[in-house]
Parts: C-alpha cells; structure tokens; sequence
C-alpha cells in the first residue's frame, strides 16, 4: 500500500507540472561546467589580479545569460593564490585532483603561471595562459599549455620607432626582477647595438621596492633620454612620485603599469605624458571589443586595462574551442587550440603548434594625455600624436 502511495504521488506531480507548464529537465539543469583558477587576490599583485578577476566573473555572467556552454551553466572557482608561484601551483593541483574541475583558466603573472602550468601538463591537463608573458614559459616542451596573451618582447616593439622619431639615442633599464623583464633584459643586451642604441645601464629590483632614488640619481648622471621599465601599477606610480619629488624628468618615461586604470587612480593629473607598453586598448578595432568595453563599464564603472583584455579574451578563446569540439575531452581541445585561429577584443589568437606561445597578437604604446590613454603607437591605431620629450616638472601647468 505504502508503494502505491508512492508511486501515485509521483504520477501526480507530473501530471501537475505538465498542467503549470513545467518543462522536461533542462540542459541548464545539468551539473555546471566548473572551470578553476588561482588569481593573486592578496599580496602585493592582488591590485592587478582583481582585473581579471572581474572578466572571468563577467565573461561566466555573459555566458549563463546565453544558455551556458554546451548547454550547461559556467561556474568559474577562483582560489587566492596571495602572489605567489609556489601557492599557485598547490592550489592548481588541488583544482584538478581534489575539485576535478573540467576546465582551467591561468593565474595573473609569469611566476604564477609557470609553476602552475607544470602542475597541468603533469596532469594533461589544457591550461589557458591568460597573464604570463615570460617566453620561457613556452620553452619547455609542454604540449597542454596555450598563450592568449604577446610575449613580452612584443610589449617593446613600439619604443624604438619613437626613439628614432626624436633622435633618442640613450636608454635606462629600471624594472622589476622577474622572468618577464629578464626576457626584455636579455633582448635589449643582444640587440641594442644594431638597433642605435646606447644601453647605459640595467638595474633590477626586487619585489617590495619603494624607494626609486638611486637609481634616479643614476639617470640624472647619465643623463638617459629614456627610462624603460617593465613595473606594476604601483611601481609606477611610485617612480613618477619620486620623479616629481626629485625635480628629474627624462625624455620618455615608458613602463608597462602606466597602462592600466589603477596608475591614473595613483597619480591623478601627475600620471600625464608618461607611456606605458599594452597590448590591449579598448579604442582597439578588434572582434567585439566595442560590446566588451560597454559591458565592462556598465558592470565595473571604470573603462578596461590590458589585464582585463588578457583574461576577457582567454574566456572567449576557450568557449570557441569547446564549442567546435562539443565536448570537455582534453586531448581533442590540446588539438583544437593548437591550430584554430580566432580574434577576441584582445586580438587575434594564433599559436605556434609546438610550443603553444603566442605569435600572432601585438602590442601598441599608449600615452597618458589629459589624463586619458592615447595610443600613440602604431599611427593606425592611434587616437593621438605622441608628446615628447616628457615634460620638466616645473614647465607643467
């Protein structure tokens, strides 16, 4: 009796939800795709990793609201991996033994990345590198492992063409000690002769580095025409701070954290005329960068940086890959990426098969003029003249 009760209640609700226009399970009902990540959501990067954190968080929103992937909803489990390759890696292994996530999205910067970019090719697992533009990370033999993002010696391509324009002949290389800037480091040793220029001096600091003295004293002695550093938001700031402070303007102040939203917050009026290296701008015409920037700015009120097109542009990589695979199976996206070509707001996706690094996207130099970016370089995508030399302190208004 207590089983036919049973069975006649079940029979019921059917019957009852057919009545109310209840649907058969849906695709979305289905257990969502998890994709895991570790991003530096505290330390000293955590700044620079809250961009991307908030495009993967916007990218999984946009594409819940288009019905999922392969018909299932997008989950993003993001862990703190507080700025740190070593955290980076455990936390990947975690994501991938103990949470068994189906997909994996990369960490914010080349440390981070490359530790946990062994984790995944250990584990066959594909892993999507959104902001590590050391080259060495693609130097190892991995087969899993695909770069959304330019090497780093692609950030610096425009800096030569506008020392020539103003007869620059002399350079200073103050940056940040990592893998990256090593990669600059040793590629302006090799080439600075045969490309005209005079290498004065290269100073590395290590993390934590607030105080830039030295070296401007360095500068003014050697009377450099450019500073050139590959320096984070803060490092940046901190530099034109003690810039002003010490009365010391070089001909062309070019770093890599001047491109983003975070320097203009620090500096106000002061971050004009500097430079910075990006190899994302929203003024860009690339695919369906016009529809990211105003979905950017209606969610986060702010207009995106580069670390935002990194990470924004490796989500819709990757939903591209799985659906022309129309699966999660590993083996047949490793083939995928390795040879599609696409175009993201970022740029365009092309990979060297064997190496998975990057050999398509560029990067072009901004300028921060009346406190907005400019590209400056190249003339085809730029929104303004390039104004050199950077201004003496007490000739600004």
């Amino acid at each position: 009796m207590k089983r036919f009760i049973q069975i006649a209640a079940a029979a019921l609700a059917v019957v009852a939800g057919t009545l109310l226009g209840a649907a058969p399970a849906r695709a979305v009902d289905k257990a969502p795709i998890v994709i895991g990540a570790a991003l530096a959501l505290s330390g000293n990067l955590a700044d620079s990793g809250e961009h991307v954190r908030k495009a993967y968080l916007l990218w999984q929103d946009e594409i819940n609201a288009k019905g999922g992937l392969l018909g299932r909803k997008v989950e993003i489990k993001i862990y703190d991996d507080r700025s740190d390759g070593a955290t980076a890696a455990k936390l990947y292994e975690r994501l991938i033994t103990q949470d068994k996530v189906d997909l994996l999205l990369g960490p914010f910067g080349s440390a981070s990345t490359a530790a946990s970019t062994a984790v995944a090719e250990t584990h066959k697992r594909v892993f999507l590198n959104v902001a590590g533009a050391s080259q060495m990370i693609h130097r190892r033999g991995f087969k899993y492992i695909f770069q959304v993002l330019p090497p780093i010696t692609e950030y610096v391509a425009g800096v030569l063409p506008l020392m020539q324009e103003k007869g620059y002949k002399t350079m200073m290389i103050v940056t940040r000690d990592y893998a990256a800037s090593r990669d600059i480091v040793e590629y302006y040793k090799a080439n600075a002769a045969k490309l005209g220029i005079d290498l004065k001096s290269i100073d590395l600091y290590p993390a934590g580095t607030a105080d830039y003295s030295n070296y401007i004293a360095k500068a003014k002695a050697q009377n450099v025409d450019v500073w050139l550093s590959i320096a984070y938001p803060n490092e940046s700031v901190e530099m034109v701070k003690q810039f002003k402070a010490a009365g010391y303007a070089p001909r062309m102040f070019v770093s890599q954290g001047v491109s983003q939203e975070d320097f203009l917050q620090g500096l106000g009026k002061d971050a004009d005329f500097a430079m910075g290296m990006s190899p994302y701008e929203h003024t860009l015409p690339t695919k369906g960068n016009a529809e990211f920037v105003r979905s950017w700015v209606l969610h986060y009120k702010y207009l995106p940086g580069y670390y935002a097109g990194f990470a924004y542009g490796a989500c819709k990589v990757l939903e591209e890959a799985v659906k022309k695979v129309g699966s999660l199976d590993q083996e047949k996206l490793r083939a995928m990426l390795s040879t599609m070509q696409t175009e993201t707001p970022l740029g365009p996706y092309k990979v060297d098969p064997e190496t998975g690094e990057q050999v398509a996207a560029k990067a072009v130099i901004v300028e921060i003029l009346n406190g907005k970016r400019e590209v400056v370089w190249p003339a085809k995508f730029s929104t303004a003249k390039p104004v050199l030399p950077y201004p003496q302190w007490d000739a600004r208004k």
